[in-house]
């Protein structure tokens, strides 16, 4: 899956493997399977995925902490698969910012280079340069227990940084902060790999997350990478259940192919898509519930949407928006769920009323499994 066109990749990954053996007569466990995958240069990129995906095994293999089973890794053009870590030219960032507790903040971030023997004046210039990158300047004299969670997070980051790597590598950062504080420092961190250049690898669980920060993201599931693109591509074109159910919800409907750009729903309505697939062929269609809205069932029709019928079994007042249960008609109790944006002017339904939820056919996503 490839870096964005005209941008040399800064990681390249070929054919990853990664097998951990068992033990005790126990079966093998296959972390990553065939992972094919450029990350360009100055790129903001997302792993994403549930607990055990894989994602966190591939960074460590980017980071020299495992070698894979098989296949290739490049940085730069450079095979260092099979190279230690501090011989790559990356940094970590952990949850567990791992700072040394009896030590400065401005003595933790220079940790690294006195461990290179890198002069004392070229320290305390990147160091003050390092400071000021994330904001601490004032606080250097500071023990890392004096500062909140946020600041430590980014002390962190500018010891990471001020060894100058190609790619920064960050395994859930944010996962030890609070909500309001992590979605702070998200945009804190977008910002400050926008102003250093360089390439930010994330790894994470968190879907609004990587949907904030990401330039691009992949999507992770039992060790494949099972899609790769813009936010807004994976969000609004998730290619397979499993990432329309992950990223977001969906909601997701059976439908039989009529012909070529239209598809037979449960309630006998057509939906306006195209599945390349021969005409009576059973498809999976998925739906945001954002992009729908509902109607009165008798209310006129509107003929450049698309709609099925159903009845309201559920509401509910959520402030800024309403969330509908609909069960479809000719349906066994199949819901339906309807996201609907509270505002002036947007009339509500109640529990047992008969509705029309009608959907632009530019949002229906035709998914390939």
């Amino acid at each position: 899956m490839s870096a964005p066109a005209g941008v040399g990749p800064a990681v390249s990954l070929r054919g990853i493997r990664k097998v951990f053996p068992g033990h005790r007569g126990a079966e093998d466990t296959v972390a990553l399977e065939g992972v094919d995958l450029d990350i360009a240069d100055g790129e903001f990129f997302s792993l994403l995925g549930p607990s055990g995906c894989g994602k966190t095994t591939l960074l460590r293999i980017i980071a020299g902490l495992e070698f894979p089973t098989s296949g290739s890794v490049r940085i730069n053009g450079r095979e260092v698969g099979l190279e230690p870590p501090d011989r790559r030219p990356v940094n970590t960032v952990f949850q567990a910012y791992a700072l040394f507790p009896h030590m400065t903040i401005a003595d933790n971030i220079a940790f690294g280079l006195r461990m290179k023997r890198v002069p004392s004046d070229e320290i305390r210039r990147r160091v003050t340069e390092a400071l000021e990158l994330v904001r601490l300047t004032g606080r250097e004299d500071r023990m890392p227990s004096q500062v909140s969670g946020g600041q430590q997070q980014r002390v962190a980051l500018a010891r990471a940084l001020v060894n100058r790597p190609e790619v920064l590598l960050l395994d859930e950062p944010l996962g030890a902060l609070d909500l309001k504080l992590r979605q702070a420092m998200q945009l804190e961190l977008k910002t400050l790999q926008e102003r250093v250049g360089i390439t930010f690898i994330l790894v994470t669980h968190d879907q609004e997350e990587a949907l904030a920060m990401s330039d691009r993201l992949g999507v992770m599931d039992g060790g494949e990478l099972v899609q790769v693109g813009t936010p807004g591509e994976v969000y609004e074109r998730p290619n397979t259940r499993f990432v329309a159910n992950f990223l977001g919800d969906s909601n997701l409907l059976t439908a039989t192919v009529v012909d070529d750009g239209a598809l037979r729903l449960a309630d006998g309505s057509i939906a306006r898509a195209t599945a390349g697939r021969p005409v009576g062929s059973t498809v999976t269609i998925a739906l945001r519930p954002e992009h729908l809205d509902l109607r009165h069932a008798d209310a006129p029709r509107d003929a450049h949407l698309d709609a099925v019928h159903g009845v309201v079994v559920k509401a509910f007042y959520m402030g800024s928006a309403i969330y509908y249960d609909v069960v479809l008609d000719g349906t066994e109790g199949m819901l339906i769920e309807v996201r609907q944006g509270n505002a002036p002017g947007i009339e509500n339904y109640g529990v047992g009323e008969r509705v029309r939820v009608r959907w632009n056919p530019h949002s229906t996503t035709v998914l390939a499994d």
